[in-house]
């Protein structure tokens, strides 16, 4: 039955009228709390255990004000409320739960909502205090009964919200008793976020079938369940949950569960809703329960008895786009379920494209969201790396509902085991939707390239931190980063090389399922998997699997392992980069690193340095030897030779570079420019490895390559060296242009599900096209000369679109800008990077009078951002010039025409960009003269001291590539016909 009408207040105990001199003090006891708290109460009818569907308390929130707030100061001296955690007197055991979310405003523009939830509690410790977390929700009634006694309610003498930790506490009237169970009761009311990016509860609106639509989504993690009830908000105070949701009878809800009943509510304005109701849960966390109300349409599968249904907008779902998901959904399931042992305990996942959610997905028990973009995939965008990372995104969150979900972290400083786990996962899922995703170069150049740059900054942290660093739950948003994700993950794949997978997998197995439905630590993990070590023969440690895995888990940065191909030493420090910035580490610490290696192309037994120091006679090589240590780069380090072994393995690169695996050229390359650009050997040194590109015909090697002799930093490029930069890379990159160039013209379909292809041939075109390659400059325009005759029917690969615009418009002229301008200017372009692709274009044409014009439109133009057309211009040596000089005349209309925040990242920007392409003291002298004219009294002054810092690193560089890179490159280019 419905309950009475809601009111603000709370609800206090009713004894039986047969009682008067209770029920007299009863009265009196409410008379007294009503006077403390200045708020009204009404009496309803009892409730006790768990609600039933169709007897619910419900408000109507349109016409209640709720305009009684609660204390949210403590009455006295500190309490169990001051700490953030939780304290242990009471775990959850179920929730009821019943959501009624508004997808109209109200009067006020507010989209609000109402919800009642009933949790069993269990009493581990006799308590006169509950702690709840509750933020931005308004409880209108709370009602407390022993479940073993329910004659009696428990009366609340006290409520107030304490804000710091973001707790609703209640004192009791009589203390809970320790083994006993309760039912906790609660209404309450709320707002749906109208802003996506916040998490908790809230309301989307995007277009479908060109008609406005809205859906209310959930993403809850890592503390905003608090937001949509009132919760146990703790990872490890794992429940069941049956949930009920009332929503509009034309939308369907989706929640963790199946669906088992609907029925039909009508609210006191005669209007209908549907409530429907779920299935109850697993015992599961607080963070992945989820909840949506749409209008999607679904494409559905079975897959070893379990439903899976991919939901979405309904002209995406026409379209054919969501059929990926489903084609490598179940299989990458039943792929984990088998690999782990482990049984996938649901019977429907459903997998939600959000045309906005915060997250690129969220691994929800049952129903897992993901931003559109990140799970449809659009088949007829075939050059793209988009099937890829789609694969990628869904083995993360397919892997989740093992680790994470199954298995949760008993603490967020232990999110790692979440998401490192998860991120390990899912290249073996991605290599399973696609089979030419080679697993070993997938993981480098999309994981280990970008931590092992990260770990040596300043900014880099362990990946394990103290549960007493968690002070507020900000402090665990920040710990959702690359070191929980790429780093874990890495120090994972590095544990089940030297473990062997099938040691390692057989460990992890049995860890899932001793705490199934539970949580875990590290410590869990560690010495669990231990009792396999310890079981077997094959594998032998230098110490406990714990202490290895310490060494890594609780130490920031990346170690740097240097050998000694004369003596056979190997010495270990961590690696420090040439930033000023770069903190001062603990030498002290010693990392336990697991070293495979090969001598002369034949594989060794594996080393483990344990020690500061350590002699591997084994190491030794004669002159025309060579070693190369950390095979398939599956540890985590980098590796420093002796110049002798640099100079052998450049002449093993040369003679064969075959005998080195793809990964390891990678791993060659990124190490020794890493090393060079941080002062630890020549800048030569670096060079000298390149040499034998000419025979490298793979483009993910190439992209590697020249991402580091493009970099901004350490660029090659002054008017001095240009001449002889270009006859030395144009001589080795000349061939794989030409077989690309060739395989563009013939069928360039063939490289449509390569990965790698896609991630590196841009960069590669856009290299040749800049040095000046005849037979690039020719493709360039004869393509964007057929897209200009063509423009409806776009056939640009995706890949190389940024390079086929912007040579397309340096080599042409005003025709060839002006229809690139229009179609950037067009309101229905969709597409955004071919919105990208455009906009950068318009600043490579080589015509200064087209440049001045671009800046001179853009100026006044609101639709256009003055400060990220500079950004462009000063990509190119004649746009950078121009927007100086224009930057220079029109400083003050500019200033007029932006605000202060803009104008202070144009500084920031233009101290950075042009800074590092200045190549002379004037150069600097000039933009100082302009930071000090131009900028506001209370920045200059930093600005200036970053330019000078700026200016001593850039011309001492500019000096060395004037000097010693020159020499270099004059004796390796004698042999070049360019």
């Amino acid at each position: 039955m419905m309950g009475p009408k809601a009111s603000s207040g709370f609800y206090l105990s009713r004894t039986s009228a047969l009682l008067l001199a209770v029920l007299l003090t009863a009265l009196l006891l409410a008379l007294i709390v009503l006077a403390a708290l200045y708020g009204r109460t009404m009496r309803s009818e009892r409730r006790g255990g768990h609600s039933d569907p169709e007897d619910s308390i419900t408000a109507n929130i349109t016409e209640s004000p709720f305009s009684f707030t609660f204390p949210t100061e403590p009455p006295g001296p500190p309490g169990i409320w001051d700490h953030p955690r939780l304290p242990p007197y009471l775990y959850p055991v179920h929730y009821d739960l019943e959501l009624w979310p508004r997808m109209e405003p109200d009067g006020e523009g507010k989209y609000l909502m109402s919800g009642q939830v009933t949790i069993t509690v269990r009493c581990v410790s006799d308590t006169d205090t509950i702690l709840l977390h509750c933020y931005k929700l308004n409880v209108t009634r709370v009602l407390i009964t022993s479940i073993e006694t329910p004659i009696e309610d428990i009366p609340v003498t006290r409520m107030w919200y304490s804000t710091r930790h973001q707790y609703l506490v209640l004192h009791l009237a009589t203390a809970l008793l320790q083994g006993s169970n309760y039912s906790l009761y609660l209404d309450y009311t709320g707002t749906l976020s109208d802003d996506y990016s916040e998490s908790g509860l809230f309301i989307s609106h995007y277009r479908d079938q060109e008609q406005d639509r809205v859906l209310v989504g959930s993403e809850l993690e890592p503390a905003s369940a608090r937001t949509v009830y009132p919760c146990f908000d703790e990872p490890a105070l794992k429940a069941t949950f049956k949930t009920r949701i009332v929503h509009n009878s034309s939308y369907v809800a989706l929640s963790n569960m199946p669906a088992i009943a609907m029925s039909e509510r009508e609210d006191e304005n005669g209007t209908k809703w549907t409530v429907t109701t779920f299935n109850t849960t697993l015992k599961m966390s607080t963070y992945i329960t989820a909840f949506v109300i749409c209008d999607f349409d679904y494409v559905n599968t079975t897959e070893r008895g379990s439903e899976i249904r991919i939901w979405a907008r309904k002209e995406v779902v026409q379209k054919g786009y969501a059929n990926f998901a489903l084609a490598i959904a179940g299989p990458m399931l039943s792929f984990m379920e088998d690999f782990l042992n482990v049984s996938y305990p649901l019977q429907k996942t459903d997998f939600v494209a959000m045309p906005e959610l915060s997250v690129g997905a969220m691994e929800n028990w049952g129903l897992i969201t993901f931003q559109e973009n990140s799970l449809m995939y659009n088949p007829d965008k075939k050059f793209s790396t988009s099937r890829a990372l789609t694969s990628l995104i869904v083995a993360h969150e397919i892997g989740h509902q093992w680790f994470g979900n199954l298995v949760t972290m008993k603490w967020w400083n232990d999110i790692w085991l979440n998401e490192g786990f998860a991120s390990y996962m899912e290249y073996a899922g991605a290599s399973l939707a696609d089979p030419k995703l080679r697993l070993n170069e997938f993981f480098m150049v999309h994981n280990l390239i970008n931590i092992f740059d990260r770990d040596a900054r300043a900014s880099a942290r362990a990946v394990s931190v103290k549960e007493d660093e968690i002070g507020h739950v900000d402090d665990i948003t920040l710990l959702f980063d690359e070191f929980t994700y790429d780093k874990a993950s890495a120090l994972l794949r590095m544990a089940s090389t030297f473990l062997t997978e099938k040691l390692f997998i057989k460990g992890i197995s049995s860890y899932l399922k001793k705490f199934s439905f539970s949580n875990a630590d590290q410590d869990d993990l560690w010495n669990h998997m231990q009792s396999f070590i310890d079981g077997q023969k094959e594998v032998h440690l230098p110490a406990s699997l714990k202490k290895i895995m310490d060494s890594w888990t609780w130490k920031r940065g990346i170690p740097l392992v240097t050998v000694n191909t004369s003596t056979g030493t190997l010495t270990q420090d961590q690696f420090k980069t040439a930033n000023a910035d770069n903190t001062t580490s603990d030498n002290n610490h010693t990392w336990i690193i697991p070293i495979y290696w090969m001598k002369n192309g034949v594989q060794q037994p594996i080393v483990w340095l344990d020690t500061k120091t350590k002699t591997v006679p084994e190491m030794t090589t004669m002159d025309n030897e060579w070693i190369i240590l950390n095979i398939n780069v599956t540890g985590y380090y980098r590796i420093n030779y002796d110049e002798k072994n640099w100079n052998n393995l450049a002449k093993t690169l040369e003679e064969k570079p075959q005998v080195l695996s793809v990964v390891n050229r990678i791993q060659l390359i990124d190490d020794v420019f890493t090393l060079a650009n941080s002062g630890y050997l020549e800048y030569e040194t670096a060079l000298s490895l390149t040499r034998y590109l000419e025979h490298e015909m793979e483009v993910i090697v190439w992209y590697i390559v020249l991402k580091h002799m493009n970099s901004y930093k350490k660029s090659l490029v002054t008017y001095h060296s240009f001449p002889l930069l270009k006859k030395y890379i144009l001589k080795r990159i000349k061939p794989i242009f030409q077989h690309y160039a060739s395989v563009l013209k013939r069928n360039f379909d063939e490289t449509a599900d390569d990965f790698f292809v896609h991630t590196g041939i841009d960069l590669i075109f856009k290299t040749a096209c800049s040095l000046g390659l005849p037979d690039c400059l020719s493709l360039a325009s004869d393509i964007y000369t057929k897209w200009m005759a063509n423009t409806s029917n776009n056939g640009i690969p995706q890949s190389i679109k940024g390079t086929v615009y912007c040579y397309g418009i340096a080599v042409g002229g005003e025709k060839e800008w002006d229809h690139a301008w229009n179609v950037y200017n067009k309101s229905d372009l969709s597409d955004v990077w071919d919105y990208s692709c455009l906009k950068h274009s318009l600043s490579c044409t080589k015509e200064p009078w087209l440049l001045y014009r671009y800046l001179d439109i853009v100026m006044f133009d609101a639709a256009h951002s003055l400060t990220e057309t500079f950004m462009d211009m000063f990509k190119n040596d004649i746009g950078r010039h121009i927007a100086w000089e224009f930057l220079k005349e029109n400083w003050h209309r500019f200033k007029d025409e932006t605000s202060g925040d803009e104008t202070e990242m144009l500084f920031e920007r233009l101290v950075t960009d042009l800074g590092w392409k200045a190549t002379s003291e004037l150069q600097f002298q000039e933009m100082q003269l302009f930071i000090t004219t131009a900028m506001d009294e209370s920045l200059r002054e930093s600005e200036v001291l970053r330019l000078e810092r700026r200016k001593k690193a850039r011309l001492e560089w500019v000096n060395i590539v004037n000097t010693k890179i020159i020499d270099w490159l004059q004796k390796n280019t004698l042999d070049s016909d360019l």
